[in-house]
Order: structure tokens, then sequence, then C-alpha cells
């Protein structure tokens, strides 16, 4: 793929000295760091950034306004949040706020760039570790309504969900099951309508709710 230039934005200086040299050799290297959201977007008046690195504070309002104004400035970006916490709330905050991903600070370079990747290509992406807290107990989400019981859907849809929940990509499950992106396609749209959920990212939290992914956690964090 064609380098993708990076603005990263927060965190301390350390932090983004750092991560400028861990991505410096990929295909993602850090063109711009910012403190703030503010003088991210004063910098980048006159050519929008095509991926931001946010590092969130750890205040959910704040993460989630900076991105709201971030996507509304720059529709077409793609933002990757990098947090020093899991935690379900942050996550689905910025998601709404229009993030593309969310992932933790102590993610491997590889899964960074593979995550930054489907990013690009307009996948969304959060930490398998999400999927190990939920099944223990660590996190909680309410439910979806009007879902289905898991035995309402075919093994080929569960299939899927297992794949859902490491972020895996349509070309990504196709590969992983031998079978055509298009039938992937048909799948999910199938088995978002039965489980009653919008898109594909709230059908992956549908699926670790649901107890999915546990036999492939931490294939992407």
């Amino acid at each position: 793929m064609t380098n993708a230039p990076v603005f990263l934005v927060g965190g301390t200086n350390l932090f983004r000295r750092g991560l400028m040299s861990f991505l410096g050799d990929t295909d993602f290297a850090v063109t711009e760091e910012f403190d703030t959201i503010d003088d991210c977007i004063s910098a980048a008046e006159s050519e929008a950034p095509e991926v931001v690195i946010y590092a969130a504070s750890g205040d959910i309002e704040m993460s989630e306004s900076a991105i709201d104004t971030l996507t509304r400035t720059f529709p077409d970006v793609r933002v990757m949040v990098l947090s020093g916490e899991l935690s379900v709330e942050e996550l689905g905050a910025c998601l709404k706020a229009g993030a593309r991903g969310y992932l933790l600070s102590s993610i491997s370079k590889e899964a960074l760039v593979h995550s930054l990747t489907l990013v690009v290509l307009g996948e969304t992406v959060f930490p398998s570790g999400l999927a190990n807290a939920w099944v223990n107990g660590g996190l909680s989400q309410r439910r979806p309504t009007n879902q289905a019981p898991v035995r309402d859907l075919t093994r080929r849809e569960t299939d899927i969900l297992e794949c859902l929940t490491s972020g895996a990509s349509n070309k990504q499950i196709a590969r992983d099951l031998g079978i055509t992106e298009a039938t992937v396609k048909i799948h999910m749209k199938s088995l978002i309508r039965k489980i009653g959920v919008s898109n594909r990212t709230q059908a992956a939290l549908w699926a670790i709710n649901s107890g999915f992914g546990q036999s492939i956690m931490g294939a992407a964090a």
C-alpha cells in the first residue's frame, strides 16, 4: 500500500516521540505531532490529514469531544485512538464520535501497523483483549434489545462472529474460512439482521458480550 502520513495528537511529548520512532520505518510514519486537537486542526487547514492517532487521556468526555470535532472538520479522516487502559465506555464513546479504531497503547508494533492498514481500508478495529475482559466479568455492557439466541444463527454465521471479535476484515474472514468475500457479505447481512444490530462493529460487540472470541483472544493486541 502507499505511504499514509500520520498526525499524532495528545499524550506527553515523550510518548509522541516514542511513537514516532516506533512507526518510523513503516508505511505510517508520523509527519506531524500536536498537543491538542485544536492545534492539529489549525495546522491542517490547508491539507486534511489522512490518519490521526489520538492518545486518550482517560477523560472520556474529552476524548469524545476531540474526536467529534476532528471528524466533523475532516469527514474523511481515519482516527485511531490509543488508550492506556481498557474501557468499554471509552471505546463506545470514541466509536460513536467517529473513531475508526480503539487500541491499547501497549499494542505491538506489528499489530498496530496491521490495525492501521485495516482502518485505512475502511474497517473498524478494537482490542481482542476486550473479549477476555468481558468473558471474565471485568467489563459490563447492556446487551442489545431484540437479539436472537445463538441457536438461531447458522454455523457459518457463528464462524464469522468469531472472526469479528478479532477485528478481521471481510477479506481476512474469507481467507480464514475458505469462502469468497461476496459470501462473507451475504452472511454478514443475515447475521446483523438476526441479532438486531446496525453494523459490523455492533455485531462484534454483541459477539463478545455473548461469549464469542474465546478461541482467538489475543490475535490483535
